[in-house]
């Protein structure tokens, strides 16, 4: 019997869920280390290196967001007890990320070639250019890594993923000390240098997922190209399980972008009101993606282990684990909401000493200690989803939700006084609590219609 929070459960995913925490820790201190060297070594490099970003970021994330079908894919093959066919998938998404690569290094060489046309300062360009000109040798070897970690997490192995995070962000220092500063026989390239230590770390990182392949005995005998000692079914080229692929990832990957675009085109809108305004928001929105990290981080452990039982028929014990996973999420986000409004003043003094800034970042932390429920409850119920293959809602509830409601109802409380006195940073803030809220709502109501399945249906569902 499965009750509807399981201890059994809550052991499983806090043990598979610590280990991706830390993964995406390492990862966010690789990009505060960029942040801090570029900046130490000139502001026009930090500013570069930002343009950079925000061109990066919302083009990687698609790809990326194609392939966050695979985890919860995987997972259910190895909980159907059908590993052969997981590695059969580990191989068509190789061939995918490989695709993919290509297609995105030529539009973001494009991209750097023409920064003119996007309206980019002639002095930040040569750094912005030659930041992402460095970032496209990375490319393929993040992709490829996200291949071989989904392949792992379907067996529920998530250390490798952990160690290799942490050896990548010390080798990350030493790597932008090097490139930045010019040593070690290596040209002095400035913020450009962070691109090269990136792509470089990128490698490294596949590399070394790749050695963990190798080296673990119950899972080197699955050979990528079929020639291991357990036969793989399956052609070489999949192409219906690639579309399979793209059909399941294709939500996420448009939600992804919606979700970073609109972050982005908040701080333009309130770019128009002034520095103070704009970095007392950066302030609060660089903390909450800290943050964020949990609930992420117990989100992906939500597909990997929904899609496990799943795949093992299982179907009363998954609805377990989705209860567990979003009671789990919420307790702590209640611990996050009250740390961060109780000790919000010396949190936001971390970051800058302008009294003004200061002020304004405090009260912003008010409401992003609202925003920490709502979100943590949206991406936990949208992991669950990702483990039943149910990922259509996830672009259309995003559509509305941080197109609508965040961007435009935002705007409306924000700059205008339509509704209430204009709010400036703050109206946008409430917009994403909103907008968060909503999504929350239709990813549990969805959660609810699946688990009130009935076995078959759900079989029918997971075979299309």
């Amino acid at each position: 019997m499965a009750y509807l929070v399981s201890i059994r459960e809550l052991g499983n995913i806090v043990r598979l869920g610590l280990p991706i925490l830390i993964a995406q820790l390492s990862q966010i201190g690789m990009n505060f280390v960029d942040t801090i060297m570029a900046g130490r070594y000139s502001a026009r490099d930090l500013a570069g290196v930002a343009i950079a970003g925000s061109l990066w970021a919302p083009i990687t994330l698609f790809a990326v967001g194609c392939l966050l079908a695979l985890p919860g894919m995987s997972a259910q093959l190895v909980g159907a007890r059908k590993p052969e066919k997981a590695a059969h998938l580990l191989r068509q998404g190789i061939l995918l990320s490989i695709f993919m690569s290509t297609v995105l290094i030529g539009i973001l060489y494009l991209i750097s070639e023409n920064l003119h046309l996007l309206g980019i300062d002639a002095e930040l360009a040569p750094i912005t250019s030659g930041y992402l000109k460095a970032m496209l040798f990375g490319l393929p070897g993040f992709l490829l890594f996200i291949n071989v970690r989904s392949f792992f997490e379907g067996f529920g192995r998530t250390r490798p993923a952990m160690v290799i995070g942490i050896v990548c962000l010390f080798i990350n220092i030493p790597c932008n000390y090097v490139f930045i500063y010019g040593h070690l026989g290596m040209p002095e390239m400035g913020g450009v240098g962070c691109g090269v230590a990136t792509a470089i770390c990128y490698w490294c990182m596949f590399l070394s997922i790749f050695f963990f392949l190798h080296r673990d005995r119950s899972l080197r005998k699955y050979s990528f190209w079929g020639r291991g000692r357990v036969p793989i079914e399956g052609r070489k080229v999949d192409l219906p399980l690639i579309a399979s692929i793209v059909r399941i990832g294709f939500p996420s990957a448009v939600a992804l972008c919606i979700e970073v675009s609109s972050f982005a085109l908040t701080a333009l809108l309130l770019a128009p009101l002034g520095t103070v305004v704009v970095a007392g928001h950066q302030i609060t929105i660089n903390y909450s993606g800290i943050v964020f990290a949990v609930p992420l981080s117990i989100g992906m452990t939500a597909t990997i282990r929904t899609g496990q039982l799943l795949g093992a028929a299982k179907y009363v014990h998954a609805r377990s684990a989705a209860h567990t996973a979003l009671l789990l999420g919420f307790a702590i986000a209640l611990v996050s909401m009250t740390v961060t409004m109780c000790f919000r003043n010396e949190i936001v003094s971390l970051y800058n000493n302008d009294p003004q800034v200061l002020g304004l970042a405090s009260s912003l932390m008010l409401l992003c200690g609202a925003y920490q429920i709502v979100d943590t409850l949206q991406n936990i119920s949208c992991g669950v989803l990702r483990g039943y293959n149910d990922t259509r809602i996830i672009f259309v509830v995003c559509l509305v939700a941080y197109g609508l409601i965040a961007l435009c109802g935002g705007y409306v409380l924000g700059r205008t006084d339509l509704v209430v006195p204009a709010m400036g940073a703050a109206g946008f803030w409430v917009g994403y609590i909103v907008a968060l809220s909503f999504c929350a709502i239709c990813y549990m109501a969805r959660l609810h219609y699946l688990h009130r399945l009935a076995p078959e249906d759900i079989r029918r569902k997971l075979a299309r």
